[in-house]
């Protein structure tokens, strides 16, 4: 048993008081008349004793009395975490955390986690006393929103400034800081932690916190989430995006609360118009996996949403989509001579003919000593003689503003190109020419599901590829993704990205002393897929998690326009261009939806924002969990319920004994007032 209050425990001085009566009382002496000796001598035996014995008794009823009310004053209570008379008389240091990140604004009732977590928080002040200094913190974004004592009135409309956020945090980074402090030297020292807890901290946590066992900890989570489905993740089945292209978006659907959800809608939108929907039962802890498919609304940049309906945790109830769907390609042939051009014009003028999509232009240049690519989407190069170092610097910027190349290797010297194209722009260096002699050499498709060869419109994809008799050796990095191989496993067809753009490289030529490529009917298909991966911006319109930067691309040309980005909320920021790295910067995206861009008031693009992965409802840890990294000793696990106050002070100071002893005082003072009471029996009237 300790005590809150033990410096009443002075009070058990009073105790002197009616031993200091009784013995005054026997000091005094009573003179009384008798008629005869006779009578005293029989009092001797009988009743003086027994007054005696019942002084005593009242003596000692009274010393008890006085003992338990002394008692009662200085708060007795039963061993709890803290020992009573330290967390009461002494300097202490209390930290209470408040998680506000996207998971705590799961509803619970009529209220979100974190709003049951701060009115908690609140009524927890009050059990503090005035040697307590609180810091409240909430982790979304870092922010001490109080310091100072409990009884602060500002210390109210500190934790109601805590607002629920879509943001993720990283709450035991925060409290390694909050607790590594040097100003906080004070003997107790305590740490309240308000979270759902579904993430074990790293190994950091403890690094360079020396005084780690010095400290007590709460953990307090709130109740159990008992409804709740959300979309995990939806991915794009192939990147070729176009209006005659089917979209295919390959879904997934957790159900991470605890009931069972039969007949639930899930709905897929494009452009504000619903344009797929499944109905599906969900198992508890179980996932699903549906496959949408669904024709754009219209070119441009489509925007889109997968729905669920509403239930306790709504931000994971929509996956946000942004794409852009190609309208037109502006596309330049760089060749060494005219037949070399002739034969890739035909090719792709055949797959517009009324050059609507596809805008071409074509220049004889064997040798790459400048190139002028300004508003180019695509370039395709041609057995280039060589490139120099102002050749490479233009590749370079072009791909950097999300511009795609498509370039067949010939010529086989190394020398001809300057060493950059290889270490700069990442392209595969050259090992000499080969020759099949009198035979040829078979290719094969890398993976069935590559996006290049997937759903190509050729009868037989097997029977469409060619015989290769020439090619140049390329040495791959691992930066290159192979998607066509020979039968000797050298490439015939890779993939790298540099910046923003997009490099396919091929080790031959479209010449039938190389190949029969050109009288193949897969290529025509083949190289509109290769313009279009090419030739989407799909940088500017890829997603970013919440509060992540986003980067957008911009043509040196409209780098001086105006250029405002519109949260999904409404709120529209002022953007100031970087020009010497041509894009601008959004460096606030802490909400959770679609923003847009707009340059000089006309929609430029748009970018989703995506929900953190480890904001994601998932099992929660346990103590079990919290033990292999904090002794079992300093940390209590407590969950939130009606009486919360009630069990939380129990378990810090121990159950409260203060009204078992008032009680005893007061059976104490009943029996004293019963044994000392006049018999009026017993007692003469003034007539007798």
């Amino acid at each position: 048993m300790t005590f809150l209050s033990p410096s009443l425990l002075w009070f058990f001085g009073a105790v002197s008081i009616p031993i200091a009566i009784h013995l005054l009382s026997r000091l005094r002496q009573n003179k009384v008349e008798f008629s005869s000796i006779r009578f005293i001598k029989e009092l001797e035996t009988s009743s003086i004793r027994k007054v005696q014995i019942q002084k005593l008794i009242i003596l000692f009823l009274r010393m008890l009395a006085i003992m338990c009310l002394a008692m009662m004053m200085a708060q007795p209570v039963t061993s709890g975490f803290m020992p009573g008379w330290l967390a009461a008389e002494q300097d202490s240091k209390l930290v209470i955390v408040l998680d506000n990140s996207a998971s705590m604004s799961v509803q619970a009732g009529e209220r979100t986690f974190l709003e049951r977590s701060k009115n908690v928080a609140m009524s927890l002040v009050p059990l503090f006393k005035d040697e307590t200094t609180i810091s409240i913190v909430q982790t979304c974004p870092p922010k001490v929103v109080f310091k100072g004592k409990p009884i602060d009135p500002q210390i109210r409309n500190s934790v109601r400034s805590i607002r629920p956020t879509a943001s993720h945090d990283y709450i035991w980074r925060e409290i390694n800081k909050l607790l590594d402090d040097e100003t906080i030297d004070q003997p107790i020292k305590e740490c309240v932690i308000f979270s759902d807890m579904m993430h074990l901290p790293d190994s950091s946590f403890l690094y360079g916190l020396d005084n780690i066992g010095e400290w007590k900890f709460y953990f307090i989570e709130p109740s159990p989430n008992f409804d709740n489905l959300g979309i995990v993740n939806a991915s794009p089945v192939s990147r070729i995006k176009t209006m005659n292209q089917l979209v295919k978006l390959n879904t997934r659907v957790k159900n991470s609360g605890t009931l069972t959800k039969p007949n639930i809608p899930l709905e897929l939108v494009f452009n504000d118009q619903r344009v797929g929907q499944v109905v599906s039962e969900f198992d508890s802890g179980k996932e699903k996996e549906f496959l949408f498919q669904a024709y754009p609304a219209e070119v441009g940049i489509l925007q889109g949403e997968i729905i669920l309906p509403k239930d306790d945790y709504e931000l994971d109830n929509y996956w946000y989509l942004s794409m852009p769907i190609m309208d037109q390609i502006r596309c330049s042939i760089i060749g060494s001579n005219a037949k070399d051009i002739s034969i890739l014009e035909m090719m792709l003028r055949s797959i517009d003919p009324e050059n609507k999509f596809l805008i071409l232009e074509s220049r004889i240049q064997p040798d790459l000593n400048r190139l002028f690519l300004d508003d180019l989407d695509v370039i395709v190069i041609h057995d280039a003689n060589g490139i120099t170092a102002e050749g490479i610097k233009d590749i370079d910027r072009f791909l950097k503003e999300g511009g795609g190349v498509i370039w067949f290797q010939g010529k086989h010297d190394k020398d001809q190109f300057d060493d950059q194209l290889f270490t700069t722009i990442g392209f595969p260096e050259i090992d000499g020419p080969i020759n099949s002699g009198q035979g040829f050499f078979s290719s094969q498709i890398v993976s069935k599901n590559s996006d290049i060869t997937n759903d190509i419109q050729v009868r037989n994809i097997d029977k469409e590829l060619p015989e290769i008799y020439k090619y140049v050796r390329a040495k791959l990095g691992l930066h290159h993704k192979v998607h066509w191989v020979l039968n000797n496993d050298d490439p015939l067809l890779l993939e790298f990205s540099k910046g923003s753009g997009t490099i396919f490289y091929f080790s031959t030529l479209l010449d039938l002393r190389w190949n029969d490529l050109p009288v193949r009917g897969m290529m025509v298909p083949l190289l509109y897929r290769l313009l279009i991966l090419t030739g989407t911006d799909e940088v500017n319109t890829a997603p970013v998690l919440v509060d992540e930067e986003k980067w957008i691309s911009v043509e040196e040309s409209k780098l001086r326009n105006k250029w405002e980005v519109i949260s999904p909320s409404g709120r529209t920021e002022m953007i100031v261009p970087e020009y010497d790295r041509e894009g601008i910067n959004v460096p606030s995206t802490n909400e959770l939806g679609i923003y847009q861009v707009y340059s000089n008031g006309e929609k430029f693009t748009s970018f989703p924002t995506r929900l953190h992965y480890n904001e994601y409802i998932e099992k929660r840890i346990t103590q079990n969990d919290i033990e292999t990294f904090l002794n079992k000793e300093q940390t209590r696990w407590l969950t939130m319920q009606e009486n919360f106050v009630e069990i939380f002070s129990e378990t810090r100071q121990g159950k409260s004994l203060w009204k078992f002893f008032l009680i005893a005082a007061i059976i104490f003072l009943l029996l004293e007032t019963m044994i000392g009471r006049p018999e009026p029996l017993k007692m003469k009237s003034n007539e007798e």
